[in-house]
């Protein structure tokens, strides 16, 4: 039976491509299969009929599709659509959804699904892996990690059904929703779609903490000797530094992504000393502002956690203390604080200005810290990755967008400008995503430099040939530099945290930790023309470094692959 002969109307499959597209979804990052029959012929007769639907993107490997869906997001702001085969592809995909999960990252994740039927159809069952391929429930391998899932059925319209997927994947906390789709459905003529997408963004509003909430907050931080904030989100990114700079706060705000590193109140990461020096901790949309068993604040510490979640519901275990919840966008919070914290401060200029001067010296420390750093990093060999950090500072655009991997040190990277910092922060651990978030930015900002740090494990886990192959087949190149100290580090550091009398520590090779003899991953990139390079004198780490981005700005990909001490990030 031969589907494109039985009717000429348009299939469920072109009804479904228009809806993407009506919804707001330009870009599908596919793996195809024996299921996308329908979605292959629909892609076709779609242009046929100068029918307005999403670009479809090849990506050879699932997690790396979830990946740069990832990446467009955080730079674009518009959700992209994943396309996989069935459950196998759901099970490659299922990393990146982990992690799309827990940094509330939206997506429409759709996966095709083993034909129903065995014959009547013509998208029945033709070929054997139709029958093995099943099984009794396929998005239960991914329910607690996506915020919807729904398989499409014959006769439902189809806008309302992709309507639905999205609006859920754009309300907060938002995250990543999964249909499947039937070949024998998506082969059928298509019904009614149901009512056109109004003109509105997708999602609810995120919803702002109340005005009572934030008033008792300014009270506490207007009373507090030493008041710390902790975290904060890229959208408050001058925000944040507007109302720390009016109130003299101390920020902890982590990653680059949250604040301008050269802010006079930006103090960098939670430490035990600046834990040990607040009376009042302000907790920003942060799942663990830091780890209990090292380093926490006072007993009598006044803590106050805001965020959409603050008690983060969706993490199985977690107990860190509360004085005070609030619930509310920190987007919306951090302004509304501002406002309330201007009455409280004419009641305490003295106190506001006696620590200005007292934070400006923990400024002044801080920086002097990092400069020894990197003075030491000059001659250091194996090369420090604070080094790669300050010559990627001395020539890096002012807008490139970073995407950090475990790579180099977060604290060590100079970012001025919103939008420019893609972190694994609120990840679940999938490793696998900061090459794919980088080109997912390089779609969404061409013409900005994007630049991937990563380890030598992190980059084998991101699938190099897939990565390397899209960039090259789209023309979305980028730099990626590798951290390379020959090992998981993170295996043998939590080895050595656990055994710290045991024979892990001081050891100089461990089981399941040596990545040596390290191979020649400068090389991998060379199959997609791409410029590769191996750097060992700390040295020829800036010209190495402006190598790779002339050859990006020539269209090619780059690859560094840079000897470092072996720590990498905790040597810092």
């Amino acid at each position: 039976m031969d589907a494109s002969s039985s009717t000429d109307k348009p299939t469920v499959a072109e009804a479904y491509l228009s809806a993407l597209y009506k919804h707001g979804i330009r870009m599908v990052f596919a793996n195809g299969g024996t299921d996308f029959a329908p979605i292959v012929e629909g892609l076709l007769r779609t242009r046929e009929r100068g029918t307005t639907v999403p670009r479809f993107v090849t990506v050879p490997h699932e997690n790396v599709a979830v990946a740069i869906a990832s990446g467009f997001y955080k730079v674009s702001g518009t959700p992209a659509a994943v396309m996989v085969h069935t459950t196998v592809g759901t099970a490659n995909a299922l990393c990146g959804i982990m992690n799309a999960d827990r940094g509330n990252v939206p997506m429409l994740l759709a996966a095709g699904r083993s034909p129903w039927t065995e014959r009547g159809h013509p998208g029945s069952r033709n070929n054997g892996i139709h029958w093995s391929q099943e099984n009794f429930d396929q998005a239960a391998m991914l329910r607690q990690y996506t915020r919807w899932d729904y398989e499409l059925r014959s006769g439902q319209p189809v806008n309302t059904v992709v309507g639905r997927a999205l609006d859920i994947a754009m309300t907060d906390p938002k995250g990543p929703v999964y249909l499947t789709l039937p070949r024998e459905v998506l082969g059928d003529a298509a019904v009614d779609p149901g009512p056109e997408p109004r003109e509105r963004p997708l999602g609810a509003l995120s919803p702002a903490p109340s005005a009572e909430a934030i008033a008792r907050v300014a009270k506490l931080i207007a009373g507090a000797e030493r008041p710390l904030i902790i975290g904060g989100v890229p959208e408050s990114f001058f925000d944040l530094g507007a109302l720390a700079q009016e109130h003299a706060i101390a920020c902890a705000p982590g990653a680059g992504g949250n604040m301008p590193s050269s802010h006079p109140m930006n103090l960098g990461a939670p430490n035990e000393a600046l834990l040990a020096w607040a009376d009042v901790i302000v907790v920003l949309e942060s799942p663990v502002p830091w780890i209990p068993r090292f380093i926490r604040p006072k007993a009598d510490t006044k803590l106050i956690h805001i965020g959409i979640d603050p008690n983060f519901a969706r993490y199985p275990y977690r107990g860190f203390e509360m004085d005070m919840a609030v619930a509310g966008s920190v987007a919306q919070a951090i302004p509304m604080l501002n406002e309330a914290l201007k009455a409280e401060g004419r009641k305490n200029a003295a106190r506001i200005d006696a620590r200005r001067k007292e934070l400006a010296a923990m400024r002044d420390a801080v920086a002097d810290r990092r400069r020894k750093v990197i003075e030491r990093g000059k001659t250091q060999r194996p090369i420090s990755n604070a080094w790669v950090a300050h010559c990627l500072n001395q020539v890096k655009q002012k807008d490139a967008i970073i995407s950090n991997e475990l790579g180099v040190p977060a604290p060590f990277v100079d970012i001025e400008q919103p939008g420019c910092w893609l972190a694994t922060g609120g990840s679940a651990g999938g490793l696998g995503k900061g090459v794919g978030e980088a080109i997912g930015a390089k779609f969404a900002a061409p013409d900005r430099q994007v630049i991937a740090l990563v380890g030598d494990g992190s980059y084998m886990f991101n699938v190099p040939s897939a990565c390397h192959f899209v960039e090259r087949t789209e023309n979305v190149p980028t730099l990626t530099i590798i951290s390379n100290n020959a090992q998981w580090y993170a295996v043998r550091n939590a080895a050595e945290l656990m055994y710290p009398s045991g024979r892990v520590t001081g050891a100089n090779s461990l089981p399941v930790v040596d990545l040596s003899p390290s191979v020649a991953y400068e090389k991998l990139v060379e199959f997609a023309g791409g410029y590769g390079e191996r750097v060992e004198d700390p040295s020829q780490v800036t010209g190495a470094i402006e190598r790779g981005l002339r050859a990006v700005a020539d269209g090619n990909p780059a690859v560094l692959n840079i000897a470092v001490a072996a720590g990498g990030r905790a040597q810092d």
